[in-house]
C-alpha cells in the first residue's frame, strides 16, 4: 500500500513539470504574438502618419514645379518668368513669387523639407535617367555590367527583354518565349510598366544581386513615350551607360556642370574628353517637364516614389502625377539628412 501511494506521488512531479512546460510555452508564445502585433500595428502607424506627411509634400512639390521657371540645371526659385517659359505667342505675367532667388537642381541630389517632422526630397529629371524603353543593345550591356553581369549574360538577357517586350511569340536568338518560362509565366508582349519589371524577364533576377539591383534602381525609368537625354540632369550612371563615360570621366562632367550647365553635347565632350556619339537628336540640355521624386522619413522607414508632369501646353492635364508607390526601407532604415540642403521653398 505504501509502495503504491509512493509511486503515485513519483509520478505527480513529472506530471506537474510537464503542464508547467506546456503553460510556460503558451505563455511564451502569446507574448511573441503581441509583440510580433505591437510591432505590425507600429508600422501601420507609422505608415499612415507618413503617408500624410508625403502626400502634404507632394502637393507642395507640385505647385513648386508648376509656378517656378525652369532652367537647364533645374528650377529657379524666384526668378522671373521668361517669354520662352510659356510658349510662343504667351506673354507671361508681371507677378513675383516673393521668394529669394535660389536653385533647387533635378539631378536627384537630397533636399531636406520639415512636414510634421524633417523629411528628404529628391527630385530628378527623368531625362537624366536610364530610360529601359529607349536602349539600344550596347547601352544594355552597359547598364547590366554596373550590376555585376558579364558579357555573355548580359547579352542573352537582352534577347530574353526583347522578346518579353515584343508584341509576337517568334523567339529570337538566346531569347525566351511562353514555353520557356514554363507554366504560370511568360513575356508580358508589351513595354515595361515599371523599372522592377525588369526583374520578371527570364533569368534576370537570378543574374543579378538584390544588393546591385537596389544601387541601380533609382537610376532608371520607363516611359516609350520620351526619348530625351538631358546632360545637365544626367546621374553618374546615366553619363556612363549612355556616353560609355568611365567613372572618373562621369565625375569630371558634374564638377563641370556644377560650374556652368552645359548648352551642347560639344560642352560634354569637353569635359571629359569623351568622343561625342551619335544621339545628338536625343540630347536636350533643358529638362523633359517630367520629375521623378522620392520622398524619405527621418522618423520611420517609409519611402514614397512617383512621378511628377508638367505641361503648361495641356489644356485637360497641365500637371499630374503617377507611378507612385509606397514602400518600406531594408532593414528599417531611416532617411539620412545629414547631406541633405535645405528645400529653398517654403511648404505653403
Amino acid at each position: 500500500m505504501i509502495s503504491d501511494r509512493r509511486a503515485r506521488d513519483g509520478f505527480a512531479l513529472p506530471a506537474t513539470l510537464a503542464v508547467l512546460g506546456v503553460v510556460t510555452l503558451i505563455f511564451l508564445v502569446a507574448i511573441t504574438a503581441l509583440a510580433s502585433l505591437t510591432a505590425e500595428a507600429r508600422s501601420a502607424r507609422d505608415r499612415v502618419r507618413f503617408l500624410e506627411r508625403a502626400l502634404t509634400a507632394e502637393a507642395n512639390l507640385s505647385y513648386m514645379a508648376a509656378t517656378e521657371p525652369i532652367r537647364p540645371f533645374g528650377l529657379a526659385i524666384g526668378s522671373p518668368r521668361l517669354i520662352e517659359d510659356f510658349g510662343p505667342g504667351v506673354t507671361p505675367p508681371a507677378v513675383s513669387s516673393g521668394l529669394e532667388e535660389a536653385e533647387v537642381r533635378l539631378d536627384g541630389r537630397p533636399y531636406l523639407m520639415d512636414i510634421g517632422g524633417p523629411l528628404t526630397v529628391s527630385l530628378q529629371d527623368q531625362a537624366g535617367l536610364v530610360n529601359l524603353a529607349a536602349l539600344d543593345d550596347l547601352s544594355w550591356v552597359r547598364l547590366l555590367a554596373l550590376g555585376g553581369i558579364d558579357a555573355r549574360t548580359a547579352q542573352r538577357l537582352v534577347a530574353r527583354y526583347r522578346d518579353y517586350v515584343d508584341p509576337d511569340d517568334l523567339r529570337q536568338v538566346d531569347g525566351a518565349e511562353s514555353a520557356d518560362y514554363g507554366a504560370g509565366g511568360g513575356p508580358a508582349n508589351r513595354q515595361l510598366l515599371r523599372p522592377a519589371e525588369w526583374l520578371s524577364v527570364l533569368g534576370a533576377r537570378d543574374a543579378m544581386s538584390p544588393q546591385a539591383w537596389m544601387a541601380l534602381r533609382d537610376d532608371l525609368a520607363v516611359d516609350p513615350t520620351s526619348v530625351a537625354i538631358n546632360v545637365n540632369t544626367a546621374t553618374p550612371r546615366t553619363l556612363r551607360v549612355l556616353f560609355d563615360l568611365s567613372e572618373a570621366q562621369a565625375q569630371a562632367a558634374l564638377r563641370a556642370r556644377a560650374d556652368a550647365p552645359f548648352y551642347s553635347l560639344g560642352d560634354l565632350a569637353a569635359a571629359t574628353g569623351a568622343p561625342v556619339v551619335d544621339i545628338l537628336e536625343r540630347v536636350y540640355v533643358y529638362p523633359s517637364g517630367r520629375i521623378r521624386f522620392i520622398i524619405r522619413d527621418a522618423r520611420s522607414a517609409w519611402t514614397y516614389r512617383g512621378r511628377l508632369t508638367v505641361d503648361p501646353a495641356g489644356l485637360e492635364q497641365p500637371i499630374w502625377i503617377d507611378q507612385t508607390e509606397l514602400s518600406e526601407a531594408p532593414r528599417r532604415a531611416r532617411a539620412d539628412t545629414s547631406d541633405a540642403a535645405r528645400l529653398p521653398y517654403a511648404p505653403r
